[in-house]
This record gives structure tokens, sequence and C-alpha cells, in this order.
């Protein structure tokens, strides 16, 4: 399938990668610019259409837009626009790490483990689903299982893909902790 030469090749140029990454204190940005939508209105929806990373294979509209992305740590166009792809390489994971270097650590560990594992079946790719969408998630706080039952978010990535137009999305729902009943007519009154 073409789709996942691609993404496997692209993640391993992703790892190979030798570019300097930008640790200036006035270019970094927080995860809560991300979230607050002050770099662009629509940014934290984009974002989380890095769902396509998990879906490519089951979804014909993820692989499209996958099939398009030209930049090996997937944070470029058709997702971002280059100064929305800068902002999101440059937020501050920790005190001293950025995203983009974060990407680039991990996918380097990843492609020497397969090294290591894989010389008998000459197989040393990386796979974006497997290696970038993890450290994505993790890194910006979000939870592919809620996110695939997002029927909000599922409906505006049926309907808008990445242009949102003037529709706006809240983010995931905050989960609730309050303790669920178990027994009938027990809970909530109507």
């Amino acid at each position: 399938m073409a789709s996942t030469s691609n993404t496997h090749v692209a993640a391993e140029e992703a790892a190979e990668t030798t570019e300097p990454h930008s640790t200036n204190a006035e270019k970094t940005i927080s995860l809560s610019d991300l979230q607050n939508s002050t770099i662009s209105p629509t940014l934290w929806y984009k974002i989380h259409v890095f769902f396509d990373l998990r879906h490519y294979s089951e979804r014909a509209d993820s692989e499209a837009r996958l099939e398009q992305v030209s930049d090996p740590s997937y944070i470029g166009l058709p997702y971002f626009e280059p100064e929305e792809a800068e902002a999101i390489k440059n937020t501050a994971i920790d005190e001293n790490k950025t995203l983009s270097r974060l990407i680039e650590e991990t996918l380097e560990e990843r492609l020497n483990r397969r090294m290591k594992k894989r010389v008998s079946s000459g197989d040393f790719r990386v796979c974006a689903a497997h290696d970038i969408a993890p450290v994505l998630e993790k890194a910006l706080g979000i939870d592919p299982k809620r996110l695939s039952k997002d029927e909000c978010f599922l409906d505006l990535l049926n309907t808008a893909s990445l242009k949102l137009g003037d529709r706006k999305w809240d983010g995931l729902q905050k989960k609730s902790f309050a303790p669920k009943d178990k027994k009938k007519g027990k809970g909530k009154h109507r």
C-alpha cells in the first residue's frame, strides 16, 4: 500500500534529520498557546487531525492527506501553514526540549532499535502510525481513544477536513470523574 510505504519513508527521514532546532526563548511556544489559538484560530483542531496517523489504512481521506505530506516529521502542509508548523515544532515540551527535538530523538532511538532487531528481515523503516503518533499524542496531551469517539470532531473531520471555515471546535470534552452508579435507578434525576 502506497501510504504505508510513504509513512515509513517519511518517518525514517525525520529520524535522520540533522538540521538544528531553535531553542530561542522568543520563538518557543507553550502548549497553552497552541490550545488557545493565539497562533491560528483553527490550529488546535488541525493538530487533532493527526488522527490520520492512526487511521490512514481505514479512511481514504486520512490516507489522501498523509500522501501530501512532505515534511519528515509530518508537521507541515497540508495540515499546517509554514508559520503554524514552525510554532508547533518550537513548542516547549520541557525546559530544555522542543517538540521537534523530541520527535527527532525518539525516532532516532526507535530506528536504532529497529536496526538491531530487524537485521534478518532487512526492514529498518520507522512507521508513522506506531512511532510518530504516540510521540505527538503524549507531548500534546491528545487522547487517541477519546478522539476517535468524539462525535463533534469526527463530524467536522468528515465534513470540513482541514478547512473549518467559520465553524469552531472547542476540543475534546473534559473527562468526568463523577462516580458512575451501576444500579438502575441510581444517579441523576430527570
